[in-house]
């Protein structure tokens, strides 16, 4: 069968109006399009001009604005002269080009930058600071780092894995300053982001007998730490408290008072740490007369330290001496839990037990620890005494 040429002709024209790009009803193929951007970065929230030229010119002809996945982000129309506008808000770094009628744009680059901040919380001496802060956008897997500084220095860093918008972390505030957070975040797909706190400084206040508060905790627990023996820590400041700043100013070479004051602060955050005189027996008690101060000393180490007051002139003579005696309760001379170590010189409880060297001959403590020095001696226990 012979197929009519005319009927052959159209056939052939209804396959390539299928196979070529459509092009709206009146309107002419462009053969350039150009597309720009009102800037190349911005923070995250803002939005972008773009806009560009379709040319030959021809009112009303659409342009779709393509994300680098090919994904149309926003559709414009131009005028008569060719030219069209539209915004929008990018909310990561990308690639766009703009297309009318199947005719491409070259691409154009937008980079996005988070919005980032950072706060510390109050600063503490001895205590945690909590650092926070929030990211837009929220991330689910990266990572933003934290660096705590004191002065100019940076102190201590983390790194947290984000997990959304908020994150927080702490710090722990080892030294007396001003300190700040710097916060920042670097992915592939935003601009790098950083965020500064403000400078918060630890407070230095005036402790003394009566006092209380956190800062009373603070100092007790830095006092325990460090080994000045104290049976609890509280929020109180009592007698107990104001005995073991003493055996710590006696330490560091300081006024033997009971209060605490700015200087205490900034010696408790660097302290001359004491070491033993003596490294055997392995477990034995020291007691340092020109600081009137007694250790107990295990493993070549002072684990306790603990305010006392020897004797006047030369009343507790130095030596090596083993304890050979105890008495629970009050001794006849009302020396109150003796241990006894050099005939009738003892380790005991007594009402005063001022800052110097008072007694008549034996180690006076404290009375509220003088049951505790009792129950850490046994007999045969060595005990040395020096200047």
């Amino acid at each position: 069968m012979v197929i009519p040429l005319r009927r052959t002709i159209v056939v052939a024209l209804a396959l390539v109006s299928i196979l070529l790009p459509t092009v709206a009803r009146g309107q002419t193929p462009p053969s350039v399009v150009t597309l720009k951007a009102s800037t190349d970065h911005i923070r995250y929230g803002q939005s972008v001009r773009f806009f560009g030229k379709v040319d030959p010119a021809m009112n009303r002809q659409q342009v779709d604005i393509l994300d680098s996945d090919g994904d149309i982000r926003a559709t414009a129309e131009t005028g008569a002269d060719g030219r069209y506008e539209t915004m929008l808000r990018p909310s990561d770094n990308d690639s766009y080009r703009a297309e009318s009628n199947g005719v491409p744009s070259d691409q154009v680059h937008v980079r996005v930058q988070p919005l980032l901040n950072v706060h510390l919380g109050r600063v503490r001496l001895f205590d945690r600071a909590t650092a926070r802060g929030r990211i837009r956008p929220g991330h689910h897997g990266g990572s933003m780092r934290l660096r705590l500084k004191r002065g100019g220095n940076t102190v201590a860093h983390r790194d947290i894995r984000l997990d959304g918008s908020w994150f927080k972390t702490h710090f722990k505030i080892n030294k007396p300053g001003t300190y700040r957070v710097v916060a920042s975040f670097d992915d592939h797909d935003h601009l790098a982001v950083a965020d500064s706190s403000e400078g918060q400084t630890t407070p230095l206040p005036r402790l003394s007998a009566g006092s209380h508060g956190p800062y009373v905790e603070r100092l007790e627990r830095r006092l325990r730490q460090l080994g000045y023996h104290l049976d609890g820590v509280n929020k109180r400041f009592t007698y107990k408290t104001s005995d073991a700043v003493i055996a710590f100013n006696k330490v560091q070479g300081h006024a033997r008072v009971t209060y605490v004051d700015a200087g205490t602060w900034r010696a408790l955050a660097d302290p001359v740490i004491p070491h033993p005189r003596f490294s055997s027996p392995r477990y034995h008690i020291e007691v340092d007369q020109t600081k009137q101060v007694l250790y107990v000393v295990k493993a070549d180490k002072v684990i306790h330290i603990l305010h006392v007051s020897t004797g006047a002139g030369s009343a507790t003579r130095d030596g090596t001496f083993d304890f050979d005696r105890k008495l629970a309760g009050y001794s006849p001379h009302r020396l109150y839990y003796p241990s006894y170590f050099d005939g009738a010189r003892a380790i005991h409880g007594w009402p005063d037990v001022p800052p110097t060297n008072a007694s008549h001959g034996c180690v006076r403590v404290p009375m509220w620890a003088a049951t505790w020095i009792y129950g850490l001696v046994d007999i045969g226990d060595i005990i040395k005494i020096y200047h």
